[in-house]
């Protein structure tokens, strides 16, 4: 019996017969091969397979894809059968949610528009089409999960006390898994089934765009096959079923939420979330340097975070923070980026440049919003920048120390599993991915520990509403707080000052500072020279 290598992807045929193009070469010494692509498109081919699907068919109807643009070759055909464009389509007409999803987005889309639309659709087998663009949506939407389950580097905790929780986590701003957190909710017996009988006809919030009930929902969860699927994301459950918000309480640990002071006005704070596996969310800091805690119901969740001032590969923010550009799918980034963590921490430094070279050369699409950017250039620039943001925000002046970057700093992560509950500090990058699907609750906070970041950063927005707002609130409620917590934060940044300053001057000092420097490490005109004779006297 042969031993299962993990570490070789199980190869998936397209259902359609699109292969990559590294086939092409050596395909195209067979004696009835031809170039499918460029035959069936004449002089389309000459466009990006992306670029025909979502700036040529893009303009046609159904009607049009289907009974004119897909008769027409084998390579249309191809193309017409991509699932994005079908599922766009069918949100569009139904934005009111008020369609069932049933074998693929095309089928579902005929299928609730023409009742009597019944017949499922056979593949038909395309010989000698390559696309590295269509094989990668097919290669997204199909590969195991299971190659991701690794690493356990989060914190984990069991029996964890509040005092214990905000000397190690909260204050240090350090994320951590309290295992037992869920134990006594009656939220831990929610399922699909009677969270669906619980919510009724009352339709919540999908990030494509679209309500849906929780039934319809949770079917569609159950059969879809696709590279990015649809996520129930709703922050008005708790006005639509009130009696969910009486099923938990996290109190124990996060009884503090300033946001509290704006009332009705305070932001979007608290969301029900659902998916099918392959959902949850890319790479993103929690709205307003706000912190977060996240609790699993169902299901199991991979967690992959970076400090602040660490830019998780592939992912590019704007200049202030607002904006973050990534990878079109979380399935995508966890291809292209992910590592498996091995036993050492140990990175060999010969290994970077290599590692940085095949990042370079990612069959990545990124969400760009029609910027013409430098990806490498600017990732490499933005991860200084908030390294050094980062030191200048500490009041940290020391010398010589390393920019660190997503190459040397190696990210924390772990598997959130049904009962248990991560505490997601305050400007930390996270990824999530749902191993299975999943049903969870996550709300954002503000506590005394990060009330200064999160200040901070409204000041940094043009609209100054919420930051005015905010501010006028809090000193209404708690009379010199923001005073108080900026004096205890000046005398913290003066003391790790004086601290350095106190760690360099009693540094055992190196043989040439003992020559060259006086008392107080201050260079002197002392120096060394340093002579090979006159130069007149040599030969040359």
């Amino acid at each position: 019996m042969s031993e299962y290598n993990e570490d070789v992807e199980l190869y998936i045929p397209h259902p359609y017969g699109v292969k990559p193009k590294g086939n092409f070469y050596f395909d195209s010494f067979n004696k009835d091969f031809v170039d499918s692509r460029k035959l069936g498109l004449g002089l389309f081919s000459i466009f990006e397979d992306n670029f025909i699907i979502d700036s040529i068919l893009d303009l046609l109807d159904a009607e049009e894809l289907t009974k004119t643009i897909n008769l027409v070759s084998k390579a249309f055909y191809i193309y017409v059968q991509e699932e994005e464009q079908w599922k766009m389509k069918t949100i569009n007409k139904f934005s009111n949610g008020e369609f069932k999803y049933h074998h693929s987005w095309q089928y579902t889309y005929k299928s609730n528009s023409d009742k009597s639309f019944t017949k499922e659709p056979i593949p038909i087998q395309v010989k000698y089409f390559y696309s590295d663009y269509l094989f990668h949506i097919h290669r997204c939407a199909t590969v195991d999960l299971e190659q991701f389950e690794h690493g356990d580097s989060i914190d984990r905790r069991t029996n964890l006390t509040l005092e214990e929780f905000t000397r190690d986590y909260l204050i240090p701003n350090k994320p951590v898994i309290i295992s037992d957190a869920c134990k006594n909710w009656e939220a831990k017996n929610w399922t699909r089934e009677t969270l669906a009988k619980r919510c009724g006809d009352v339709k919540l919030y999908i990030n494509a765009g679209v309500f849906m009930n929780v039934k319809d929902f949770f079917y569609y969860s159950e059969h879809c096959k696709e590279e990015m699927p649809m996520y129930l994301f709703d922050h008005y459950y708790g006005e639509k079923v009130p009696s969910l918000l009486e099923d938990y309480s996290a109190d124990a640990y996060f009884k503090e939420d300033l946001f509290n002071v704006l009332g009705d006005k305070r932001p979007s704070f608290r969301w029900l979330l659902a998916g099918p596996p392959r959902s949850g969310a890319s790479f993103h800091k929690d709205p307003n340097h706000t912190s977060a805690w996240n609790a699993v119901i169902t299901g199991r969740k991979k967690w992959v975070m970076y400090p602040p001032h660490v830019v998780p590969p592939g992912v590019y923010p704007s200049d202030d923070g607002l904006e973050i550009t990534a990878p079109s799918s979380i399935i995508e980034w966890f291809i292209n980026f992910y590592e498996k963590p091995d036993s050492t921490d140990i990175i060999e430094k010969d290994s970077l440049e290599q590692q940085q070279k095949e990042n370079d050369k990612k069959n990545t699409r990124f969400k760009l919003k029609d910027k013409k950017v430098n990806i490498n250039q600017q990732q490499k620039q933005q991860q200084q920048q908030q390294q050094q943001q980062n030191k200048n925000d500490n009041n940290n002046n020391i010398e010589n120390e390393e920019i660190e970057t997503y190459e040397t700093v190696k990210p924390l992560e772990g598997i959130l599993h049904a009962g248990e509950m991560i505490f997601v500090p305050s400007g930390w990058y996270h990824s999530v991915l749902n191993l299975e699907e999943s049903i969870a609750i996550t709300h954002n906070f503000i506590d005394s520990n990060n009330l200064l970041k999160v200040v901070d950063f409204m000041a940094t927005k043009k609209k100054k509403d919420l930051y005015n707002e905010f501010t006028n609130k809090i000193e209404q409620t708690y009379p010199g707080k923001l005073e108080s917590l900026r004096n205890a934060e000046k005398e913290k940044q003066e003391e790790i000052k004086r601290k350095e300053e106190e760690r360099l001057k009693n540094k055992k000092k190196s043989i040439w500072e003992t020559t060259t420097n006086d008392s107080n490490n201050v260079p002197t005109s002392k120096s060394f020279s340093f002579s090979f004779g006159d130069l007149s006297d040599n030969d040359d």
